[in-house]
């Protein structure tokens, strides 16, 4: 199979069979059996969230759904078929097998080449699979992802900004996001309309600079195919044919946020990331992003992905620590960044 082959293929059925007739083959055919939905739970979790059905049959399983699915599917199954059978064994535990499923298929199956990236995918979370695929196939021209630090979203959104870019189907990308005031910051009229130059805008050179190259970095810039932009700057311009990722989009104002959006011109496609937990808005004001995501519920105005902090990859650490400030705002809720 090719590198991304699972990227546009349509859902399909595969059956997968136990390898020849052996005692072991025979324990695992008689386990199968009677664990079909036990099976199929454990597949359906691993492989969220893409579709997937399982079914038994006189020599195995067959299964149908999603490509990405069917790929974890059969990971799965071979796990499976790989491990020891006791005679008369009834109880197994399906966690390991689910873990050990995923983690194959996303090194060995769901690697990924991106025409006008300097080097090959490996993603690490299912969550990163649905999302990327969401972006490249059919992001719509407003794009959510939602979610905890540490996922993947700003980072896969640029990747996929730099490839629409490299197969025309832009003339631009542009990368932005929200300034955050540090306590003792002074506010004045023209910091707030956010159009000078912003330190806080630094990080994304680190993601193009992985992506890319510095030198890539630099002549795209320098022919203006690829802009960093105070958040501000966005005021007045129409973007046509553009990539738009703004970042941490939970710290823009109601009005910010509309004039950002608003400013969404012919085939361009904006992306909005951020997590709602995590709010720094100036003073009082609502968060833009949460109204937004109002405005546009039950529409089919945008389309929205959402990461939990199950999908951290950053750390183990920084998944556990999020896991608890989340548990403490669901009790308790305070502005954390106060």
């Amino acid at each position: 199979m090719t590198i991304g082959h699972w990227l546009h293929a349509a859902p399909y059925a595969k059956e997968l069979n136990l390898p020849g007739a052996s005692e072991q083959a025979e324990i695992l055919r008689n386990w199968l059996a009677g664990h079909r939905a036990d099976i199929e739970r454990a597949m359906r979790q691993a492989a969220n969230p893409f579709e997937l059905s399982v079914q038994t049959t006189a020599n195995g399983l067959q299964v149908e759904g999603d490509a990405v699915a069917i790929v974890i599917a059969t990971r799965f199954f071979d796990r499976l078929c790989a491990e020891k059978w006791q005679p008369g064994e009834m109880s197994r535990s399906l966690e390991p097998v689910m873990v050990d499923a995923v983690m194959d298929a996303l090194k060995l199956d769901l690697a990924l080449a991106l025409n006008g990236l300097s080097k090959v995918f490996t993603l690490e979370s299912i969550s990163q699979v649905a999302f990327l695929q969401m972006l490249l196939v059919d992001p719509g021209q407003l794009l959510f992802a939602l979610g905890p630090t540490g996922t993947g979203k700003t980072y896969l959104a640029i990747a996929a900004g730099l490839n629409f870019l490299a197969e025309g189907r832009v003339n631009r990308v542009i990368l932005t996001h929200p300034h955050v005031y540090e306590p003792g910051e002074v506010v004045t009229p023209a910091s707030r309309k956010e159009m000078d130059p912003d330190s806080q805008l630094d990080y994304f050179d680190d993601i193009l600079f992985e992506l890319i190259g510095q030198d890539k970095t630099t002549e795209l810039k320098r022919s203006r195919k690829l802009e960093i932009l105070p958040f501000g700057r966005l005021r007045s311009r129409v973007l046509d044919d553009t990539f738009v990722v703004l970042d941490e989009a939970q710290n823009a104002t109601i009005a910010k946020m509309r004039m950002a959006v608003t400013r969404i011109g012919k085939r361009t496609q904006m992306v909005l990331t951020g997590d709602p937990s995590h709010c720094e808005v100036l003073g009082d004001e609502p968060s833009g992003l949460l109204d937004l995501l109002d405005l546009v519920e039950g529409t089919e105005l945008a389309r929205v992905h959402t990461f939990d902090s199950a999908s951290i990859v950053r750390n183990d650490l920084a998944a556990r620590l999020e896991g608890l400030y989340a548990d403490r705002q669901k009790k308790s809720p305070v502005n954390l960044a106060a």
